[in-house]
């Protein structure tokens, strides 16, 4: 899709589009996959929202109202792999930790914070580390969406 200001779906300026001229050539018409628009090659949504590698799951309950709000969390695991999860907004961060933990055991990717080692779920901007498990997402401020990164802790380390 050839989106307003002439940005592509990671909200990138498109090659060849300048914003004054952006909406004079696009149209509301879907572009086929690989086809190219302004000089950049366009691509379906279903993968620019998950890169090759990264894998999204969704933890969201069964039977819910599809309009309702969700929390999409991107995490980046201490192991180096990305996951996105799509969450309840009232789902707590130890649900959070059990999403990844049950991820982890599906793709067998072991925990670098095992053998007494601990490990914190942090943001960047605002760094923040999210240690109250029984807090939601919602009052946590992670909805509707973060980037998350879980970091093995340094024991004396401050």
């Amino acid at each position: 899709w050839c989106r307003s200001e002439g940005r592509g779906p990671n909200r990138q300026p498109l090659q060849g589009i300048t914003s004054a001229g952006a909406r004079a050539r696009c149209s509301s018409a879907p572009v086929a996959e690989g086809a190219v628009v302004g000089g950049a090659a366009a691509s379906s949504s279903s993968s620019a929202a998950v890169a090759p590698g990264n894998s999204e799951i969704s933890v969201l309950d069964a039977g819910r109202d599809a309009a309702a709000p969700t929390a999409r969390l991107q995490v980046k695991l201490e192991t180096g792999h990305r996951i996105t999860l799509l969450m309840e907004p009232n789902a707590s961060v130890g649900s959070l930790w059990e999403a990844m933990e049950r991820w982890r055991s599906k793709h067998s990717i072991a925990r670098a914070c095992a053998g007494g080692r601990q490990c914190s779920l942090r943001s960047a901007f605002p760094p923040r580390t999210y240690s109250d498990r029984g807090q939601t997402l919602q009052s946590a401020g992670l909805t509707p969406s973060a980037t998350l990164f879980v970091t093995v802790d340094v024991p004396g380390a401050s």
